[in-house]
């Protein structure tokens, strides 16, 4: 894969993958390219990889929980919930 590929995927210019290219490597973990002499050539499956797991225009995965559980609306309501979480356990 070259460095023009890596661009495309990232939807970014061949020059401004080389001025980020340290950024990429050091905050993403992107990983190094094969050949830092010439033309840049990465490992495919490594690049695969780091676009499926550390992209960084990748849409964040969902929580575990779709939405969050509804809070306490009234004084009582709070002093269920609060004793309900911070009572010492018996």
């Amino acid at each position: 894969m070259t460095a023009r590929d890596v661009a495309e995927r990232l939807g970014i210019t061949l020059e401004t993958f080389y001025l980020r290219r340290s950024q990429l490597h050091m905050v993403d973990k992107m990983p190094r390219p094969l050949s830092s002499a010439g033309r840049h050539k990465f490992d495919r499956a490594s690049m695969e990889a780091w676009f499926s797991r550390h992209h960084p225009h990748a849409a964040r995965r969902p929580a575990n929980d779709p939405a969050p559980p509804p809070m306490p609306s009234n004084d009582a309501e709070w002093s269920d919930f609060l004793h309900k979480h911070y009572a010492p356990a018996d």
